[in-house]
């Protein structure tokens, strides 16, 4: 597809410039509104703090390393701290004053030479964190967790849950994948409090691990589902009824061409848009079905849930096509291609008793990172929230903060010209007995923005039901965007930090 020159582009990547300073509970600057006082809890963020590696530009919106940013909310101020993760592979990298590791989206300086046989690949750590087990753990779904202390922000170890995640498959299995990954979005069942998770393991026989990590943190392999080809699949959508649904679009990686450093893994990725993506579900009595729909790439789901009449219901933003390396290159250039589409919300049905699927256009506005209200995860819902754009936008951006209700198809949204906004954490309003008021959109949105082309970043709580900004504070310095957040109502301190 040709790539269309669009020169304010150049002007909002700048807000990927790299963080340099790392602060310690400084009070932000209320620059306009008021903060609500009932508002109190912790606000992490996850992301890539730099988008080059001591003079090597990263050339994957993947790559950078990841930088924990902390929100703590009292109910008068917000204080900030911010820590890139401590990865070995960070430490050795600062260490030496150069690249070390090949990454997802980006080989080493030097050709072939510096990159044949390097299998051993960067652990950003960049994507999210999850709070569950008594541990704080920011997440890349290439490999391990890292657990963090709540609240200092350092990096206390590479986690593999006692071993769990290392692989127990066989000798050419370890050796391509010694660490299985754990995916980015790890779902906690409402009911039982049992964290589910997925890894995509390459190996000799490549598979669909599933885990399970009980209340207090034990971990599990709950299941390994041999796969055709090494699928890359970023989320998952886990039902109230404990249905599991997995979608596998015709997008693998070819191993043997990554492994031998000819080429980045995700420049090695190869889709077949002539077949179908399978659908995996596996039920709660632990069957696995599997179904197929037209081809389509989902990096996000909104919510899944069984429905009245048995039929399972999973609500993805959809794109025409796989985002590729290239693709992604020219969007870190200040370039996009023209008419690229961006994922629109689609509800597909799924009926395992008659195989079928069913899909559904849910709106025409087009979005990514989006959020529910956190109780209804799993469950029927009206609202997302995310970042997107309207029809009407000229620029191929999702710079709009949008809330769509999924039952009627109405959608709103708030824009500042020049300015992008990151993911929108939703922070439902909740009585004196802690559990949320009446209204699944009364509550908070918070989120981060830039004003191109030089800043600042700012931290904006808006009201979740009209979008309406209710405070604006200023960071101490310029952050990128960043990828997922979560809420903590409470301080984080009760975990372990030891």
């Amino acid at each position: 597809m040709p790539v269309r020159h669009y020169p304010v582009l150049h002007d909002y990547v700048k807000a990927n410039r790299c963080v340099e300073i790392e602060y310690d509970d400084v009070a932000l600057e209320l620059i306009e509104g008021a903060l609500p006082p009932d508002l109190v809890g912790t606000l992490l963020r996850n992301g890539n703090g730099r988008f080059e590696n001591h003079g090597q530009a990263y050339e994957h919106l993947f790559d950078g390393d990841g930088m924990v940013a902390r929100f703590r909310f009292d109910g008068q101020q917000v204080r900030y701290r911010n820590r890139y993760v401590r990865t070995q592979e960070f430490v050795a990298e600062e260490k030496a004053g150069r690249p070390l590791y090949r990454s997802f989206g980006t080989n080493l300086p030097g050709g072939l030479r510096a990159n044949f046989l390097k299998t051993q690949f960067k652990n950003t750590a960049n994507t999210s964190l999850i709070e569950h087990g008594g541990h704080l753990l920011a997440l890349w779904e290439g490999g391990l967790p890292h657990r963090l202390d709540p609240e200092s922000l350092a990096t206390l170890e590479r986690f593999d849950y006692g071993g769990v995640l290392r692989n127990p498959f066989s000798w050419l299995d370890r050796r391509i994948s010694p660490e299985m990954p754990f995916s980015a979005h790890p779902k906690v069942h409402p009911t039982t409090g049992v964290l589910h998770n997925f890894g995509t393991v390459a190996g000799r026989q490549h598979r669909l691990v599933l885990y399970e990590v009980s209340p207090d943190g034990q971990a599990r392999v709950a299941h390994a589902l041999p796969m055709a080809a090494a699928t890359f699949a970023h989320d998952f959508i886990l039902t109230l009824s404990g249905h599991q649904i997995f979608f596998l679009t015709p997008v693998s990686f070819d191993v043997p061409r990554s492994l031998l450093g000819l080429r980045a893994p995700a420049a090695a990725i190869q889709v077949d848009r002539t077949q179908p993506t399978q659908i995996v579900v596996l039920d709660p009595a632990g069957a696995v079905h599997r179904l197929s729909t037209d081809f389509g790439f989902v990096f996000h789901f909104v919510n899944g849930y069984q429905d009245a009449d048995s039929t399972l219901v999973a609500d993805a933003l959809l794109m025409a096509d796989f985002p590729t390396s290239p693709t992604m290159k020219a969007y870190l250039a200040g370039n996009i291609a023209d008419d690229q589409r961006q994922a629109r919300f689609v509800r597909f049905r799924l009926d395992l008793d008659k195989g079928t699927v069913t899909r559904q256009s849910l709106s025409d506005y087009e979005g990514e990172l989006p959020e529910i209200h956190p109780d209804r995860l799993g469950q029927p819902y009206r609202y997302s929230w995310a970042i997107g754009r309207p029809p009407s936008h000229s620029l191929p951006l999702l710079d709009h903060i949008i809330k769509l209700d999924v039952q009627t198809g109405e959608a709103r949204h708030a824009h500042q010209p020049g300015t992008m906004s990151s993911e929108p954490v939703v922070v439902p309003r909740r009585g004196p007995d802690g559990q949320p008021v009446a209204a699944e959109d009364d509550g908070y949105l918070l989120y981060l923005r830039f004003t191109a082309p030089a800043g600042p970043t700012e931290l904006l709580v808006a009201d979740a039901a009209d979008l309406r900004p209710l405070a604006r504070l200023r960071l101490p310095h310029n952050i990128p965007l960043g990828f997922h957040g979560l809420w903590q109502p409470k301080s984080g301190v009760e975990m372990k930090s030891k």
